[in-house]
């Protein structure tokens, strides 16, 4: 099943004290966001607070979106890790269970060079043989994979087949759609490069908003595969306050307040991160109630 348009970076919903999975609530968030219009999901990236997930915990989380996906989308399961180990562990266990790809950021906290990351892909290819999407964030690993690393690791590693790119950087967003677009697949991660990102037609994008925005993400996917112009305009105008917003606090903790604020259960954070205070509860409601509801989930209406 082929990686494209609206994937949802998919929350992990907790219980009220943040110690388990609430698997009912993240059935449910499944079920609303492909009734919404995903065409897929990420469990246990960043947005799902994998960095905060025991092993077993991160096992769980695939397998439950996996099964109540049931092959009604697609499920790009994030299996990187600190170790090669550890993230060929997770990527054949995504395979077991049936996801369709899966999602690699490199190894952080210990630095690591372009031949080490090379290595890590490599290997995890020679254990699975899923597609595997190459995840670029470098202010969270510290290695910016650019364009002439990501061209190498799809020519010479053909399972290679998409990036996720969260790095920010516009040049090298144009460079990947414009001139190796045939290579590898961009998938636009940055909320912020939204409008140029549909603008240029990316062929997709993975979006902790699409947990509680998905219609507007999947009806402006649409309009620039469609190149309206007008329609992308007037969608991104309404959205970007609220994206605005969720970039200047902790991220995650922005996208489940707005899961909470339209009906859609999702718990806590876990420490250390913190929780939206009131005031910033407040100020996400009133953006949100600015924006066309038709734009929002439909779990509230």
């Amino acid at each position: 099943m082929a990686l494209k348009g609206v994937l949802s970076a998919i929350v992990t919903p907790f219980s009220p004290d943040g110690e388990q999975i609430d698997e009912a609530a993240l059935r449910k968030l499944v079920d609303q966001n492909i009734a919404d219009g995903v065409d897929g999901f990420v469990p246990a990236g960043g947005t799902g607070e994998f960095s905060v997930l025991s092993h077993q915990e991160r096992l769980k989380l695939v397998e439950i979106v996996v099964e109540q996906s049931a092959g009604r989308v697609a499920v790009l399961a994030h299996t990187g890790a600190t170790s090669s180990r550890e993230a060929i562990a997770f990527s054949k266990h995504a395979e077991r269970v049936g996801a369709s790809a899966i999602m690699l950021a490199t190894p952080y906290y210990e630095p690591i060079g372009f031949e080490e990351a090379f290595a890590y892909y490599a290997a995890v290819a020679d254990a699975t043989s899923l597609p595997i999407c190459a995840y670029n964030f470098p202010p969270a690993t510290g290695l910016h994979l650019d364009v002439d690393f990501l061209v190498r690791l799809a020519t010479e590693i053909p399972q290679v087949k998409y990036v996720k790119d969260s790095s920010a950087s516009i040049v090298q967003m144009n460079t990947l759609l414009s001139d190796h677009a045939d290579r590898i697949t961009f998938l636009n991660g940055e909320d912020v490069l939204m409008l140029p990102a549909v603008m240029m037609r990316a062929p997709g994008m993975v979006m902790g908003v699409a947990n509680f925005m998905a219609p507007g993400l999947a009806r402006l996917h649409r309009a620039g595969q469609a190149d309206d112009a007008a329609t992308i305009a007037a969608i991104w105008r309404q959205m970007n306050p609220v994206i605005r917003i969720l970039g200047s606090g902790p991220y995650n903790s922005g996208v489940k307040a707005a899961c909470e604020i339209l009906g859609l259960p999702a718990g806590p954070v876990r420490a250390p991160i913190r929780p939206y205070a009131p005031a910033q509860v407040e100020k996400l409601k009133a953006a949100l109630s600015a924006i066309d509801p038709a734009l929002l989930t439909g779990a509230g209406r």
